[in-house]
């Protein structure tokens, strides 16, 4: 797995779900990837990190599911607080909290857990 690291990918990631295993979540990127069809949608995450915060490992993560429609509709955007080795809290408005770990993030998949 030549170039594969645990470090936050950017931008926007659709769930290929058909390639979960033992509870680990597969995403693929949205521009490029061809998807098979699925009568059930697919779930899309963006990653963006805000202007300035790089320095700091600030992130925020927008999910997105299908509509009625079937085209994405936005969710709350989540705030990313790096726990390190590869491990995130979500933090959201409410004060929610959940965590991910970036399993495995190249240019061509991102494998992630959720806690």
């Amino acid at each position: 797995m030549h170039g594969m690291t645990m470090a936050l990918p950017s931008g926007s990631w659709t769930h290929s779900f058909e390639e979960d295993a033992d509870g680990i979540e597969v995403y693929r990127p949205t521009a490029t990837f061809t998807f098979p069809p699925s009568r059930k949608g697919r779930k899309v995450l963006e990653f963006c990190a805000p202007a300035g915060a790089m320095a700091q490992g600030e992130a925020t993560l927008t999910s997105m599911t299908p509509g009625p429609d079937d085209r994405p509709r936005a969710g709350s955007v989540t705030r990313l607080v790096p726990l390190g080795m590869g491990r995130y809290a979500l933090s959201d408005v409410a004060g929610a909290q959940d965590v991910i770990d970036i399993v495995e993030a190249t240019p061509d998949v991102v494998r992630l857990s959720r806690r």
